[in-house]
């Protein structure tokens, strides 16, 4: 009876209760967590190395310190280190960040880098906290709750030592894991997405492509070799924001298995890759596909190895023992130490380097015999350069172009053409370029000997991009050629040419890319 009753209290449930007990409670080979442990550290020594040599001035009472929690009220939170401190938790960090991705002491490297990377960020909430170091602190987090460090780490093949018998004879070690860590992560990769989803829902200038073009144009970020190109191609901007929602809003639902899986993950790195080439992001991109090899279960591991064999066996590749053995034996020395004390000792050595390093590098010249570097006067010239007046803008480079066409879809046109037929609707679209004032501007119809046939005026409002001026090409005007001009403060800033032609005319070809505006 005993026996029965403790069966009973041992099996999982069933139904829904227990699909999520096996999601989150079954055991399997971390090689997920294992890939995000290996790369995401790699992508946030890029910016954080960078940042190495100026820690003093940005995180600690030396420089120029914005801890987030003074915005909040709360300037007595947590303390702000002074600069030596600064220095010594800065080189601790990225030692602990090198350590994890090669998982040496992977836990304590993982808590470490979690407490310090959140700590530092928070210190400089103008310059190093971002929305990618917000999505690493919470990796970072449930990382140092996985066994991350079970394969493919120094931790594991030191664990295979400690494991050996006598040669050719050992134990082979528990290498699974709980699911719940690896779960949690993958689902705040699609709760991520999910968010910035609803929040671009809520901002139509995302919806109508003005956000990405703003964007596009400029280097705010840094240089982008695509973004000005495909801001040429409106209507395609209107469409990949569109996409970007919808793949948003279903990934957290069809990235678990199958081939929407495959879908999900190749379009997010599409995605990611393109942030990089049309906006300039490179850190964000480089965290967020790191994170994805959360998704990476031991299936997908299991092809891999079995598509390397055959690619071994396919081309005769051999391991290079010789070479194999002596690197793992000069490893071998440092296995027979405690690898906790080691790892303690690295730590302060890197502490200790850190701070020598940085005081011979001398960045702030406090031990130059001149004393500090100080800040020059700047040339008269310069000064006066900088105080003039802003220079008003030429009124031609308030406008972006013209484009002219039958159809919107998004605000945008999409058959842009310079043919119509007599009796079609035409739809003239005057594109601004940011910033610019409340406007009065006109798109008038001039026939071929610059006569005006038609005015059509409005007001186009500061925070408006493009304005739409409609026309009906009415069958009492003869084909041939006309011109739409457009105007404003009475000058005539550009004009397209279009043909009519007759209302049984055959097919109406149209433009393959925007035509140049020409101001006068």
């Amino acid at each position: 009876m005993t026996a029965s009753v403790d069966s009973q209290l041992s099996s999982p449930p069933s139904g829904l209760r227990g699909q999520i007990h096996r999601l989150l409670h079954d055991r399997e080979v971390p090689y997920g967590m294992a890939a995000v442990r290996i790369l995401l550290p790699i992508a946030l020594l890029v910016p954080m190395v960078h940042r190495w040599i100026y820690a003093r001035e940005l995180f600690s009472t030396d420089g120029a310190a914005t801890p987030l929690w003074v915005n909040y009220g709360s300037p007595d939170m947590l303390p702000v280190p002074s600069g030596e401190v600064a220095v010594a938790l800065f080189s601790l960090l990225l030692f602990s960040l090198v350590s994890l991705s090669v998982g040496w002491q992977t836990r304590i490297a993982c808590a470490v880098s979690f407490v310090l990377y959140t700590y530092m960020n928070l210190l400089d909430a103008v310059s190093t906290i971002t929305k990618y170091t917000c999505i690493a602190s919470h990796a970072l987090l449930l990382l140092s709750f996985a066994r991350c460090g079970a394969v493919w780490s120094v931790d594991a093949w030191l664990r295979r030592r400690k494991n050996v018998r006598w040669p050719g004879e050992g134990v082979e070690p528990d290498i699974t894991d709980c699911a719940a860590p690896h779960r949690m992560l993958m689902l705040l990769v699609g709760m991520v997405y999910f968010g910035a989803a609803i929040t671009k829902m809520q901002t139509p200038a995302f919806f109508s492509g003005d956000q990405l073009s703003s964007w596009m144009i400029t280097n705010v970020n840094f240089g982008h070799p695509l973004g000005e190109h495909l801001t040429l191609y409106p209507a395609l901007l209107v469409a990949m924001a569109y996409v970007t929602v919808v793949w948003e809003v279903m990934f957290v639902f069809m990235v678990w298995r199958g081939p929407w899986r495959l879908l999900m993950l190749g379009t997010g790195v599409f995605f990611h890759v393109m942030t990089y080439l049309t906006l300039g992001l490179v850190i964000f991109p480089m965290v967020c596909i790191s994170v994805y090899f959360a998704f990476l279960n031991q299936n997908d591991v299991q092809r891999m190895a079995a598509f390397a064999r055959r690619m071994k066996r396919r081309f005769g590749w051999k391991r290079p023992r010789k070479a194999l053995t002596a690197s793992t034996g000069s490893l071998a020395f440092l296995s027979r130490f405690p690898s906790p004390v080691v790892y303690a000792a690295t730590a302060l050595l890197a502490i200790v380097g850190g701070l020598e390093l940085e005081y011979r590098l001398d960045p702030y010249g406090v031990r130059r015999p001149e004393g500090r570097y100080t800040l020059k006067e700047l040339e008269a010239q310069q000064v006066l350069e900088m105080l003039r007046p802003t220079p008003k803008l030429r009124e031609s480079d308030k406008f972006a172009g013209l484009e002219v066409g039958t159809m919107l879809v998004g605000g945008m046109v999409v058959d842009r053409r310079n043919h119509f037929r007599q009796g079609e609707r035409l739809v003239a679209q005057c594109l601004l370029t940011p910033p610019h004032e409340d406007m009065y501007v006109s798109v008038n119809l001039h026939d071929a000997d610059d006569h005006v046939l038609n005015r059509t005026g409005k007001t186009i409002e500061r925070e408006m991009l493009r304005s739409n001026f409609n026309y009906v090409l009415p069958e009492s005007l003869e084909p041939g050629e006309y011109y739409l001009v457009v105007t404003s403060r009475k000058k005539e800033i550009t004009r397209r040419m279009i043909t009519l032609l007759p209302a049984d005319a055959p097919s109406v070809p149209t433009v393959a890319s925007r035509p140049t505006a020409s101001a006068n």
